[in-house]
């Protein structure tokens, strides 16, 4: 009897106890001021920093809710730690570290944002990226106006000299706003900045312009309108100056499918005023230079060659080592990138093996299946996001910043279709 009324008490003491609320400072700190570690040379490494306070917060929540798919990114984390069998320099276990610190944070902040409830609200989210979205759009133009300067930035000078030897950090500790390339004939400032690559720079203008989008629509999201718009126009030039093919494809595909989708939801007025911004931008296009450049570019097929080689490389690469990987890149040949850089796909082949590549696959694949039915434009636009990723696959090497705005897209897609998040209205 008294063991009971022990019980007792504590269950109705646990009834009494409110429920943890988690912060929204940690993704406010993570995107808002990703520029600010971008100068200092912090970038690389402040996600994995901020997935510790989140972690701790995470676990101190009840009745904590997971993606349906979660139990592929644990295989996946599995088989990119059973990799690091096959490293063989520091300079590689380096690279590994901070690799695989990555995927263990991204489905923590993917976690942290999936359970923000009221203290982390979804219009939260969308405006911390829509605020990256800006310093993106913004870092296009530094990249015309510093070219190709570059610096070595506090964190270079503290990091010791056999870490300084894997690319991936030394790079992210010498900050660049563009790279000087000649792919048209034309030298011409590919800008990167906030980023550590011109690549990235295409890729996340890609991902976050959908919730640049959402901010223009949702007033809750509480950015000014006219603001967006003019951003928006602006983002035009640095993303055809950037020659980037890979950011017209997939965030044209991520357009696209938002179309027939809102056709499908009997969405008329949204998907006009939509086809008429898709026309005026043609317009700008047909009777401006950046048109011609879009044309060059298409027509400029010397590329194609060698990233169809660095695939191949990479390929043959996973058959010699299919199960776990070579563990991270490795070198090419003599002016070629390294192996298995270019494309996350063709990465997670190389270095985590075909178990890794199908495990981290399945996860995203499992949380656009669950997560398709959107109820809205901003729902979609959410939903898109996962759609460019995909696409994006092939031919970036998405992380460390565009697996945390994925992440971000799992977890605002999934509320948004969950019915639970006021600021998204059935339009």
């Amino acid at each position: 009897m008294a063991l009971a009324q022990v019980e007792q008490r504590v269950e109705r003491r646990q009834n009494r106890t409110p429920q943890r609320v988690l912060p929204d400072w940690p993704i406010k700190a993570a995107f808002v001021l990703m520029p600010l570690y971008f100068l200092l040379g912090l970038q690389g490494f402040m996600w994995v920093v901020l997935a510790v306070p989140m972690l701790a917060a995470l676990g101190q929540k009840r009745d904590l809710v997971v993606f349906k798919g979660t139990s592929w990114w644990m295989f996946f984390l599995g088989a990119a730690l059973l990799s690091a069998v096959n490293l063989d320099t520091v300079g590689r276990v380096a690279g590994w570290t901070l690799r695989f610190g990555y995927f263990a944070a991204a489905i923590i902040y993917g976690l942290y944002m999936l359970n923000g409830g009221r203290s982390l609200r979804v219009s939260t989210i969308v405006r911390c990226l829509t605020f990256l979205w800006m310093a993106t759009v913004v870092g296009g133009y530094l990249g015309f106006v510093f070219g190709a300067f570059s610096y070595r930035s506090p964190m270079y000078f503290v990091m010791p000299a056999d870490l300084l030897e894997n690319e991936l950090i030394n790079t992210l500790v010498t900050p660049g706003f563009a790279d000087l390339q000649n792919i048209i004939g034309v030298e011409l400032p590919r800008p990167k900045a906030p980023f550590a690559y011109t690549n990235t720079w295409g890729s996340m203008l890609a991902l976050l312009t959908p919730f640049a989008v959402i901010s223009l629509t949702e007033k809750d999201v509480g950015l000014n309108p006219t603001l967006i718009r003019v951003m928006l126009a602006a983002s035009v030039v640095p993303a055809v100056v950037s020659l980037n093919r890979g950011l017209w494809l997939s965030l044209g595909i991520g357009c696209a499918y938002v179309a027939v989708r809102l056709g499908l939801l009997g969405s008329g007025g949204l998907l006009i005023r939509m086809m008429f911004a898709v026309g005026a931008l043609a317009l700008v296009l047909l009777i401006t230079p950046l048109g011609d450049l879009i044309v060059t570019r298409i027509d400029t097929g010397h590329s194609n060659e060698g990233r169809f080689e660095l695939v191949m490389t990479s390929v043959e690469g996973t058959a010699e080592r299919p199960l776990l990987g070579w563990g991270a890149p490795r070198p090419n040949r003599d002016g070629l990138p390294p192996i298995g850089t270019h494309g996350q796909l063709w990465y997670l082949m190389f270095s985590h093996g075909i178990l890794g590549a199908v495990s981290y696959c399945a996860f995203f694949a499992s949380v656009g299946l669950r997560t398709w039915r959107q109820p809205s434009a901003s729902g979609l636009w959410a939903h898109a996001v996962l759609i460019i990723g995909a696409v994006q696959m092939l031919f970036y090497l998405t992380m460390p910043n565009q697996l945390f705005v994925m992440m971000a897209a799992a977890a605002v897609a999934t509320r948004v279709q969950s019915g639970t998040e006021r600021f998204v209205s059935a339009s």
